[in-house]
């Protein structure tokens, strides 16, 4: 393998784990803020807070001229309300659900963003993507066990399937984040989809607030739940959003999908700092997901060097 293709896969792999680190977190934060706060107003604040952290990266590392949209405007509409969509449902369903529950559901993310490239690029699977798959599941089944066999505190909400079909709408996202933009940075790209997801949340939010529908996220006084809230925003909200695009842009997005297996490991242990104690079950199921992301990396390193002259 060339050192720069070397470089460039081991940079992706960073990121990934950046993102499974800082989206593991992500799960029981937004489920304990969101007894603090209503659900479409959390979520405006977060992106506001994320955006203007992407902002003030990009204008310091490519400069001013970089915080232009560089869009149509459609296409701006449409990315930011795929986005926006996709961080409602996503806490929606973490609303109606158990941390750990939600966490171990997605291990069977990869299979909805699989499908939803293969419908929306017709792309194939990568060789040893089935095997990846089988284990990731597995993983999922493993999590689920102490639920089942009454040995855990995991129990079902119902949210957990509503978090699972969110992948579909963050697969097509990426999808589009990739095709739409011409020699974008993955910074810029993030930037601009956060800056109109933040659109239509805010304006969202207005009117959900002027019907009396929901309460305005500034009536909460609870200090550690705005620092939750923004921590979470910066590393989640927004430097998640951009590493994903570094490795989505490198992996392709099947293959980033896969590790997104990360964030039910690393859910499992923020939880437990917030009085959800993980079980055997978990933790096993945890490990064994990611051997389907390390065996996935694995085969497309074998693929790269027998590529290479």
């Amino acid at each position: 393998m060339r050192p720069a293709a070397q470089r460039n896969l081991l940079g992706a792999f960073a990121a990934m784990v950046f993102v499974g680190a800082s989206w593991g977190a992500n799960v029981p934060v937004t489920k304990v803020i969101l007894r603090d706060f209503d659900l479409i107003p959390m979520s405006a604040v977060r992106l506001v807070v994320a955006t203007a952290s992407l902002a003030l990266l990009l204008s310091v590392v490519e400069g001013r001229r970089a915080l232009r949209m560089d869009l149509g405007w459609l296409r701006f509409l449409l990315l930011g309300l795929m986005m926006s969509s996709f961080f409602v449902m996503y806490a929606l369903g973490i609303y109606y659900s158990n941390p750990i529950s939600a966490a171990a559901v997605q291990v069977a993310g990869p299979l909805v963003s699989a499908v939803t490239v293969r419908l929306v690029t017709g792309a194939r699977f990568d060789p040893g993507f089935g095997v990846a798959l089988v284990l990731t599941l597995l993983g999922g089944a493993i999590l689920s066990a102490g639920s089942l066999a009454g040995r855990g505190p995991v129990t079902l909400g119902g949210g957990e399937i509503i978090v699972l079909m969110s992948n579909a709408l963050w697969a097509l996202y990426s999808i589009k984040a990739q095709a739409w933009f011409d020699r974008a940075s993955q910074l810029h790209r993030a930037y601009v989809a956060s800056l109109s997801a933040l659109g239509w949340l805010v304006a969202a939010s207005l009117v959900l607030i002027a019907l009396g529908t929901a309460r305005s996220p500034f009536g909460v006084t609870d200090g550690w739940a705005w620092t939750q809230l923004l921590v979470v925003a910066v590393l989640a909200s927004g430097f998640g959003g951009y590493f994903w695009n570094i490795g989505a842009s490198r992996l392709g997005v099947a293959i980033a999908s896969l590790w997104v297996n990360l964030v039910p490991f690393f859910a499992v242990l923020w939880a437990m700092a917030y009085g959800f104690t993980p079980n055997i079950y978990q933790i096993a199921g945890g490990l064994v997901a990611l051997g389907g992301v390390v065996y996935m990396q694995w085969r497309k390193l074998q693929t790269m060097n027998t590529a290479s002259p």
